[in-house]
């Protein structure tokens, strides 16, 4: 065993052991273990991971640490890839009574073997083209049983364009608890056939790809702000008073004619008639005079109303000017004059013949023979002037 042992042997040992794909000793200043930090691979279980790393350090170098000292880090599995698969020869077969379909795909992996799928079909022109995709998922049928999935197809729909044709194949990939549907489409290069094979391999290769969610579109922002500029102009319209209906006959009043409305409503005014016939239109009730004026808006009365002319800014009020103390004023005194003084401090320090130039809170600036000095009150016993003048 050797006499030193530094942490690029110990990672070096660590590394070696099966399931560990790096690790790191992290050393104290004594040079004592402080942590090791180990990245594993597997499904072995953490406990088992320290318990090796443990063992290795003692058997190989006479070093006993601790379990919780080893952090383990797993690395997640790779997912597998699904190979993207193309078309490499198509072979159909025409009789009087069916067609017969025959694919091989390759993949874009070299190591992945090629497939072949065949289906059967009717002769018209709609069924050959469902008979060869049918004959493309056929070549994929063990990649959907392997995820316990059942596809199908929905529909292929032949696409016009400007300068040629496309065709559109739609599946449906039934599992156990849901279906997914997907979409795949391919210009018609050569034949239709051709076309509809590429189509649903397209639409196989879309299979966990993520949703594009068209987003927040500028009609549906426009559309929501027309609505709200109709909801606040109907806010601000007047609201108008229903007329009350007339009095049943024999509940008129004293001296009023059938059909009179109650007293505490206002008559009715009457317009003048259009195409021969007489619209009456209620009155406006009137607005009440609370200070607000015609946009809602509060007025200055509103505001304050106590004040002719609104609310008036506040003076601010003058600052408190703390009263200066009876140790400030004799500090104060002793650096305008500059009168030497005798300091006597708590350790038995003494300072004979010093100016005090300045003051603080909580320590004094004081002038000797030999320089300046800084001298902390909390320390101080007395300062006493050692001059005959008095103190004011």
């Amino acid at each position: 065993m050797p006499s030193e042992v530094f942490a690029e042997d110990l990672e070096g040992l660590l590394e070696q052991l099966e399931g560990v794909a790096a690790a790191r000793v992290v050393a104290t200043d004594a040079g004592e273990i402080d942590r090791i930090y180990v990245t594993a691979t597997g499904d072995g279980e953490e406990a088992k991971v320290r318990q090796m790393v443990a063992a290795a350090l003692m058997s190989r170098y006479s070093l006993a640490v601790d379990p919780w000292r080893i952090r383990v880090a797993r690395l997640r599995e790779p997912r597998p890839t699904r190979p993207r698969w193309y078309r490499h020869r198509v072979e159909e077969v025409l009789t009087a009574a069916q067609t017969r379909v025959t694919v091989e795909l390759r993949a874009d992996d070299p190591a992945v073997a090629p497939r072949t799928g065949a289906a059967r079909g009717l002769t018209d022109a709609a069924s050959r083209l469902r008979t060869a995709a049918q004959a493309t998922l056929d070549a994929l049928k063990s990649t959907f049983e392997d995820e316990d999935r059942r596809v199908t197809v929905e529909a292929i729909v032949p696409v016009p364009l400007a300068a040629g044709k496309a065709m559109v194949v739609a599946l449906s990939v039934a599992g156990v608890s849901s279906a997914d549907r997907y979409v795949g489409s391919a210009l018609v290069e050569g034949s239709e056939a051709e076309a509809v094979i590429a189509a649903t391999l397209d639409a196989v290769g879309k299979r966990g790809a993520p949703f594009g969610g068209r987003g927040w579109m500028m009609r549906d922002r426009r559309e929501e702000l027309e609505s709200m500029e109709a909801h606040y102009r109907r806010l601000r319209e007047p609201q108008r008073q229903m007329p009350r209906p007339a009095r049943p006959p024999g509940e008129e009043g004293p001296g009023e004619p059938a059909g009179t409305p109650p007293a505490d409503e206002a008559p009715a005014v009457e317009t003048p008639a259009v195409e021969g016939r007489g619209v009456e239109i209620p009155p406006l009730a009137p607005a009440p005079d609370n200070g607000w004026d015609e946009e809602g808006v509060a007025t200055l009365e509103q505001i304050r109303p106590e004040r002719q002319g609104g609310a008036e800014v506040a003076q601010p009020m003058n600052r408190f000017t703390p009263k200066s103390s009876m140790e400030d004023d004799f500090f104060r005194h002793l650096v305008t004059t500059g009168t030497p003084v005798h300091i006597r401090c708590r350790d038995g320090y003494e300072i004979l013949g010093g100016v005090v130039r300045d003051f603080g809170t909580y320590s004094l600036q004081v002038e000797t023979d030999a320089g300046r000095e800084l001298v902390f009150k909390h320390g101080i016993i007395s300062v006493r002037p050692m001059s005959a003048r008095s103190v004011g």
